[in-house]
């Protein structure tokens, strides 16, 4: 629908700020581009959602490896929006993946303050966690890294890549048999999930 309407009103910049979003969520980055850029460079009151299409874009441009270009993006939306946590959370990665691991550090710790005790928040909790879990590791930090790993499964607890990681944290504790349990019960998941995938 939304192609057909940009097709129809080239000039409709909601229409095409739609269009980019769904491109953008079939994991089509390249295309979605250009509707995002055009989206975000026009006035914030140009439609309803025009003052959030700069976080849209800072997304695609992630997934397409442009980390300075997602990193401008974000950081905009970040001074128009600051208790918007899940663009904490992609400063936050972008941090990390430029080894700022103390920027990082701080992007996650705000994010999972502003989810707070959010009702319904568990897997965005759980996720924060586990990137924080992710840098105390960088940083050689093991015992907070098992914390937050323990606190991401125990809020989340089909959270398969933060039971890898908590075992990869308990084995350089020397906790072998601990490690051996998390591995377990990540390889539990990833059975289920199999299976649920597989079922008529």
């Amino acid at each position: 629908m939304a192609r057909s309407m940009v097709k129809e009103h080239p000039e409709d910049l909601r229409a095409g700020f739609y269009l980019g979003l769904a491109l953008h969520k079939e994991k089509r980055h390249g295309e979605a581009l250009s509707y995002l850029e055009r989206a975000s460079a026009a006035p914030v009151d140009s439609f309803p959602e025009a003052a959030h299409a700069v976080h849209y874009l800072g997304w695609c441009r992630y997934y397409l490896g442009d980390l300075p270009g997602a990193r401008v993006a974000f950081t905009t939306h970040a001074n128009a929006f600051p208790k918007y946590d899940d663009t904490q959370f992609a400063l936050g990665l972008i941090a990390y993946e430029e080894d700022r691991v103390i920027d990082s550090e701080a992007y996650f710790r705000r994010a999972l303050e502003l989810l707070g005790e959010q009702q319904g928040a568990a897997r965005e909790r759980a996720k924060n966690l586990a990137r924080l879990g992710d840098v105390l590791l960088r940083q050689d930090r093991l015992p907070e890294a098992e914390q937050c790993y323990r606190q991401a499964v125990e809020i989340f607890e089909t959270h398969g890549e933060a039971w890898s990681k908590l075992a990869r944290v308990l084995d350089r504790l020397g906790r072998a048999s601990d490690a051996a349990n998390a591995r377990a019960r990540q390889a539990e998941i990833k059975a289920r999930t199999e299976t649920e995938k597989t079922s008529p």
